[in-house]
């Protein structure tokens, strides 16, 4: 019995040490755990200051769309805003939708964004499925280089490059016409020819972007399910159809989600820079944003600009949350929340 109790001390003795020595290595570890949390929080700091700044506060810009704003010269834009204007209610939105150009423009944002939703997600995939096969990575990573140049490139460079192409005497393409014996075509006066053109620009400049996305998804997946397909005799399509597009099946579920979500917030560098503003073009090229941006500078009109934005992002936010209730239903893994 007092062997017994004596190793029953000693054992509870060891514990009382053991538990002594932990003690400082958990507070160790919660001081470890505050200073990555407050380092972390430092590092977010600048994205936290500029979505306030810039997304948050000009929450009272809504205000704009239910007003009829008179801006009183000295005065504060607050002032104006609050005190000086009177409240219109949906006067301005009841005038936006009675404008005779707004079916015409409400059709070019939703076909031009629903064609960009469609290739710009097939296009990337087919190309970073084959870049995935390259096996030579100078190759690869030439073609990643070239691909993605575009996209850091201005709309006002892309659409001074392409005035270089299309010029009506100086133009590349007007030059190759007359060395077949074909008359010049005057580009920026034809709208006949800027769906096309539009469309396969906007391809050119974004794809090499997302590919890149759908390249990391790819290089993400586990190398031994190729592997064991490439034993069990799978074919390069069979591989693609059983192991990359299931795996890739959230990625694309989200970017679909997302570009829903934009699908009547136009691209306005394609579609006010590129054209140059041709007056010739807008019936195929003014979309929704151009029309809130010609608005605002030609008739300093605040109120029916931000009616139409608001409106905008209104169905837009709506579009993101249908888009995600189906693909949930589809795929309840694939959804966003």
């Amino acid at each position: 019995m007092s062997g017994s109790r004596a190793d029953i001390e000693s054992a509870g003795g060891h514990t009382d040490m053991k538990s002594k020595k932990r003690k400082p290595n958990t507070a160790g570890r919660m001081r470890t755990g505050r200073k990555n949390s407050r380092d972390l929080m430092l590092m977010s700091l600048p994205a936290i200051i500029w979505y306030i700044l810039f997304c948050y506060l000009p929450f009272f810009g809504i205000f704009f769309a239910f007003k009829n704003f008179t801006p009183k010269p000295g005065d504060s834009l607050f002032r104006n805003l609050f005190i000086n204007s009177r409240w219109s209610g949906m006067d301005n939105f009841s005038f936006l939708f009675r404008s005779s150009e707004m079916p015409r423009i409400l059709f070019n944002t939703l076909f031009y964004n629903g064609i960009f939703l469609v290739l710009g997600i097939v296009i990337p995939v087919f190309l970073a499925i084959f870049l995935a096969e390259i096996h030579s990575r100078f190759f690869s990573g030439f073609v990643q280089m070239v691909m993605i140049l575009p996209y850091f490139l201005s709309w006002v460079i892309v659409g001074y490059c392409l005035y270089g192409f299309l010029a009506t005497d100086e133009g590349q393409l007007n030059h190759v016409l007359r060395m077949f014996g074909a008359s010049a075509v005057q580009w920026y006066q034809s709208p006949q020819y800027w769906r096309v053109i539009l469309i396969l620009t906007h391809i050119w400049k974004v794809t090499g972007y997302s590919m890149i996305i759908y390249l990391c998804a790819i290089t993400s997946i586990d190398r031994t399910l190729y592997e064991g397909a490439r034993i069990d005799g799978a074919s390069f399509l069979q591989r693609v159809r059983y192991i990359t597009l299931p795996m890739l099946r959230p990625t694309i579920a989200t970017i679909f989600i997302l570009q829903t979500g934009s699908i009547l917030a136009s691209d306005f560098g394609l579609f006010y820079q590129v054209p140059l503003d041709s007056n010739s073009l807008q019936q195929v090229t003014q979309t929704l944003d151009v029309y809130v941006y010609k608005a605002l500078m030609t008739q300093a009109n605040f109120s029916y600009s931000a009616a139409a934005s608001f409106f905008q992002n209104v169905v837009g936010c709506a579009l993101l949350i249908a888009a995600n209730a189906v693909i949930r239903k589809l795929d309840r893994d694939s959804a966003l929340i």
